[in-house]
């Protein structure tokens, strides 16, 4: 018998309302792992009710998926709902499936045996989201509903489960109140900047120790070959646990030795930078090896965490490039590069570091234009989406009908162009912009009659080159409509914009490894341009305003815009 959840929900809901219903608060384990218990606050957001005397097969499986949303006690509720022998092997930590609770199902016998010593249970979800063990959010491959089994047993006359899929299964709305977001810090391969790896993970009372096992296991799969991080392999938290006593967090940690002072700042670094102002209650981190605890110096040279761009952004209006005034009504000059990009009839361009390289879409392909000199033409393909251009001075550039196709062009060596493989596919791709750290690049891809927006991080040798990106990608949110840009916004949060039939457009604006919003965006849209976080973002149209959000609509700042090029830092 196949049921809808939405009636079963509301009746047990209520059930537990008028029964005496246990208070359980959202603390608990690492991301939806097991760490040794610790001292939790009650922090009461959910009513978890115990198996019923008499229960059926549905409601307890029903009853175990809802209880699972309480991480408290190693998920001590959920496993209330198990036989003993799978109470002790079941996992919850092994990653979670977000679902569309008003699609889920239940199909289960319409009656049992009274005699009968076990049934099934099968649950029909449709897949929102899955967060994976170390905490990734990740939107899923398919949305076609999946299936997922229970076999119950009975313990002493009462149904119980004896075998279910590891890990959990809850609803968007109750995962947004179970599970918070949690940025832990990395490096460039230089260590100039921190990069952000965003992590899900349910607990508020246990989240620094999830975040520092996280860090002592590394970057999320798809941003290790563009980072670094201070932890050796092979170092462990020695307690298995994070406790939190005045403010202060201490970290004990073993298993390497550690004779750099310099490797020791920069894990302090990480640690200070993923719980410090992050965590509830951490004020300070003390760091210990090996029983030791560190007087751990800061570092003379501080990484930057958010490396801005100018404010002002720079136009071209068909006869003069540079940075359009606070007014919109004027346009300053770059020095001794304005002039030569005028004089191409341009079309699209990126600007370097220092605004000391631009470069510039023509009818001849892409050049680059350095101060006081004649533009050189790198890429003489035809058919060029609009040039990126990374800190390096790295030109990357693709044609429209050809993802597969990026070419990095160097700004010096022998060497001067590089193919990079991609991890991603798509019959074209619109748009593709570099961090401004340099270690991951966005791209809006078009597949069919949908976009699908991805990231990747990018590897690099010695000298600082692009080699290769990372062989997994990063899958950010898919529409219905035409890709047109994508921008970066800050260090970890990312825009694309997608036109609609008819002249409407979508702009969703997402942290990498974070839940999408989406917003409609100006009518016409066709480019995006973004200062310094999400206030800072503009839109230029068809009609070539450059808009942008006022209150809940969109107000034009400028007009007479032909394109707006990207930025990156000084």
């Amino acid at each position: 018998m196949r049921r809808r959840v939405v009636g079963a929900s509301l009746a047990l809901a209520m059930a537990a309302l008028l029964s005496g219903c246990v208070a359980l608060p959202t603390s608990g384990p690492v991301g939806v792992g097991n760490p040794e218990p610790v001292e939790e606050s009650a922090e009461l957001d959910t009513f978890v009710r115990p198996p019923q005397a008499g229960a059926d097969p549905e409601l307890i499986v029903q009853g175990f998926i809802e209880a699972a949303a309480s991480p408290r006690g190693n998920y001590g509720a959920a496993r209330d709902f198990l036989t003993p022998d799978f109470a002790a092997e079941w996992q919850p930590g092994a990653g979670a499936t977000i679902d569309v609770l008003a699609d889920r199902t239940y199909d289960a016998p319409p009656e049992v045996a009274e005699d009968a010593a076990e049934t099934q249970v099968s649950v029909g979800a449709t897949p929102a989201a899955t967060l994976t063990a170390t905490g990734q959010y990740e939107p899923p491959a398919s949305t076609a509903e999946v299936t997922l089994p229970y076999r119950l047993e009975r313990v002493e006359g009462e149904w119980r489960i004896a075998e279910a899929p590891d890990g959990i299964l809850i609803d968007e709305l109750t995962f947004g109140d179970v599970f918070r977001p949690y940025e832990l810090a990395f490096f460039d391969p230089d260590f100039r900047y921190l990069v952000p790896d965003l992590r899900w993970f349910a607990g508020r009372d246990t989240a620094q120790t999830s975040i520092v096992r996280a860090l002592l296991a590394g970057p999320a799969e798809w941003l290790a070959p563009g980072v670094e991080s201070a932890f050796p392999e092979g170092v462990t938290l020695e307690t298995g646990a994070v406790p939190v006593a005045n403010g202060i967090a201490s970290v004990e940690l073993s298993g390497v030795s550690f004779d750099d002072v310099l490797t020791v700042q920069r894990m302090q670094e990480q640690l200070d930078e993923s719980l410090i102002g992050v965590v509830r209650n951490v004020d300070e981190v003390a760091l210990a090896i090996d029983g030791a605890v560190q007087d751990v110096a800061p570092l003379s040279d501080a990484p930057v965490h958010d490396p801005p761009v100018d404010p002002r952004p720079v136009v071209y209006d068909g006869t003069s490039f540079g940075y359009l005034s606070a007014s919109g009504d004027e346009i300053e000059p770059i020095d001794d590069i304005s002039p030569q990009i005028e004089g191409l009839a341009p079309s699209a361009a990126a600007v370097g570091p220092q605004a000391g390289s631009v470069a510039v879409r023509t009818q001849a392909g892409v050049s680059v234009v350095l101060p006081g000199e004649a533009a050189e033409v790198r890429d003489p393909r035809q058919g060029l989406i609009a040039p990126a251009m990374d800190p390096e001075g790295v030109i990357w550039s693709v044609p429209a009908t050809a993802p597969g196709e990026l070419v990095a062009y160097l700004p010096s060596g022998e060497e001067r162009e590089r193919p990079i493989p991609v991890p991603w596919s798509g019959s074209t791709i619109a748009a593709l912009e570099v961090s401004r750290d340099g270690t991951r690049i966005i791209a809006l891809l078009g597949d069919g009659v949908r976009t699908r927006f991805a990231a990747a991080s990018i590897e690099r040798d010695a000298d600082g080159m692009p080699v290769a990106l990372s062989p997994v990608v990063l899958n950010l949110s898919a529409l219905a409509g035409t890709p047109r840009d994508v921008a970066w916004l800050d260090a970890n949060t990312v825009a694309s914009l997608t036109s609609l039939p008819g002249g409407d457009t979508r702009l969703v604006v997402q942290e990498l490894g974070g839940v999408p919003d989406t917003i409609a965006g100006p009518e016409g849209g066709v480019q995006l341009d973004a200062g310094n976080g999400e206030r800072d973002l503009r839109v230029r149209t068809s009609a070539g305003t450059l808009d942008v959000q006022s209150g809940v609509g969109w107000q034009t700042r400028a007009e007479g815009v032909d394109f707006v090029a990207t930025q990156m830092p000084d």
